[in-house]
């Protein structure tokens, strides 16, 4: 052990690399960090220690985090432990966006399982005042159902790319046997609302116009996406019913930021957060609306739309130790009891952002489990 390059790290970005008393990586600044592609043994060493038996991971993790009567799973405490105490945690919000846009993207794949082959190509789509990126997946088998979904990554509206949720995109093709389109839209805060859920309603519009080219059924493509992803999954569903366009065939809400009150239980509870805490919730907020006045808005806040009737069958997923678990729920209820076909699922040992950490195996358990939901909605 190298007790030197242990303590200097410690002052610079807590006890991200010295984990135990063992060093696993260099010491490293935020700004360096956005510079450099993680270190390959790093990375290496995270997989490896994945392997080991749950015992051990428990072992490693230290006292299990509890709240009420959910404990968290050991590898996402592990996780935790190398993401969560450093200084890029801490420094986030006064940082340029681009910067924090670069360094997410090169951690990307870092803290997932290893996705099937899986082909990808890319496509440009056309929207107002500019071009966005969308990339086509299409799994080693597709079904013969010719369906399709459309995934709007998360990241607050304001940082999350197509690469940062590449590896999960992937997953999730294979698992639904589904090609998929991630779309890049236009980020916040240098286009606040409503551009990124104009993008993202362009975007579907333009899979469902190009349906034949891809051999997909256009009556079967469905929408969805993580956190923030998964507002602009639900708004999108909102927007068109209102304007009388075609609708997503269902819809799935990962850990979705649905309401723009922080009056929720959870939110309280969790507002130093695991991942995701209320300081940085304010931050992605204030970089996508232009007022207050857009927090009333059912698009920014979709929780107060008040005729749900008629919005595709939802998967609503929603993670134990999330400061969004509470708002999530509610609207899960507000959907069912305006007779929305609806399936829920709370993940009680998770975090939010589980779906791209499933180098953790209940985390990527529950990716396999709620695809199957998707699926099966219909």
């Amino acid at each position: 052990m190298d007790e030197r390059n242990c303590a200097s790290w410690k002052d610079v970005s807590g006890d991200f690399g010295c984990w135990n008393g063992v060093v696993i990586s260099c010491p490293v600044t935020f700004s360096q960090a956005t510079e450099e592609i993680i270190e390959q043994p790093m990375s290496l060493l995270i997989k490896l220690i994945f392997l080991l038996p749950d015992a051990l991971l428990r072992l490693l993790a230290g006292e299990a985090k509890t709240a009420g009567d959910r404990t968290m799973s050991p590898g996402i405490q592990l996780i935790l432990s190398l993401l969560e105490k450093n200084s890029i945690r801490r420094d986030i919000t006064s940082i340029n966006p681009e910067a924090i846009r670069n360094f997410y993207d090169k951690m990307a794949g870092v803290m997932e399982k290893k996705p099937p082959s899986t082909t990808t190509e890319d496509h440009t789509i056309d929207v107002d005042e500019g071009t966005i990126p969308i990339r086509e997946y299409t799994p080693g088998k597709l079904d013969d159902s010719g369906a399709a979904l459309v995934y709007l990554h998360g990241g607050g509206w304001s940082i999350g790319s197509i690469k940062t949720h590449n590896v999960l995109c992937k997953h999730l093709a294979n698992l639904l046997g589904w090609k998929v389109f991630s779309v890049g839209y236009r980020l916040a805060p240098e286009h606040k609302y409503p551009v990124p859920l104009e993008d993202c309603d362009r975007a579907f519009e333009w899979v469902w116009e190009n349906a034949e080219s891809f051999n997909i059924n256009r009556e079967k493509i469905s929408i969805g996406g993580d956190s923030a992803g998964g507002n602009l999954s639900t708004s999108v569903c909102i927007k068109r019913k209102e304007e009388g366009s075609v609708l997503p065939q269902r819809q799935l809400l990962i850990y979705p930021g649905v309401d723009r009150d922080s009056g929720y239980q959870s939110m309280q509870d969790f507002a130093e957060g695991f991942f995701l805490n209320e300081h940085l919730m304010n931050w992605f907020t204030k970089n996508y609306i232009r007022s207050t006045v857009d927090s009333d808005d059912f698009y920014v806040s979709p929780i107060r739309y008040q005729n749900p009737l008629g919005l595709p069958p939802a998967v609503v997923i929603t993670a134990g130790f999330d400061p969004l678990r509470d708002m999530g729920i509610a609207y899960a209820k507000h959907l069912k009891d305006s007779g929305v076909k609806v399936t829920e699922r709370e993940y009680q040992s998770m975090i939010h952002g589980f779906a791209n950490f499933t180098i953790d195996r209940l985390a990527y358990s529950a990716v396999v489990e709620f695809a199957a939901d998707l699926k099966n909605i219909v």
